[in-house]
């Protein structure tokens, strides 16, 4: 009996431990983000700032999630932080003043930025993704991101249902 109850102790410490990465991952990016991004894994990607981030409001040792325009749902809001291919072939990174449409169907962007050129537009197939959190580097989140990456792209949530 004590060598059945020592291995479900053991177990049950196994369990937790094993768990605390994905429930940090959940506490940061929110249970909605978290559990989409199993479903569609390749419309994630976490930006570590190395210092020589395109125009973001991070600071070096940051961690950028970004959601892909390629996203079933993707949709851009007033005052969501987006990246995209600027005219010059650069990647940009601008917060969005207000949406438009252009020709009826195409959507136009107009950028909040203090260092460009007033009346810059951003077409809809300019943008990257958009920013869905910034998260601080420590060591304990830099591991919950890895482990949360590797589990997205190994694990397929749709063969629970």
């Amino acid at each position: 009996m004590k060598e059945n109850l020592k291995k479900i102790i053991k177990l049950s410490i196994f369990l937790i431990v094993a768990s605390l990465p994905f429930l940090t991952m959940t506490q940061i990016i929110g249970m909605e983000t978290f559990l989409d991004s199993f479903e569609h894994p390749e419309s994630y990607i976490c930006l570590e700032n190395n210092g020589k981030m395109f125009g973001t409001k991070t600071e070096s040792g940051e961690y950028i999630l970004l959601q892909r325009a390629s996203h079933p749902d993707f949709k851009i809001k007033e005052s969501d932080t987006v990246i995209y291919c600027n005219y010059n072939g650069e990647i940009a990174c601008s917060q969005i003043k207000e949406k438009e449409y252009y020709m009826s169907s195409i959507k136009r962007y107009s950028p909040i930025n203090s260092n460009k050129q007033e009346g810059e537009i951003i077409f809809e197939n300019q943008i990257i993704g958009k920013v869905v959190k910034t998260i601080d580097e420590n060591l304990w989140t830099a591991l919950s991101i890895k482990l949360w990456e590797i589990s997205i792209y190994n694990l397929n949530i749709k063969a629970f249902d």
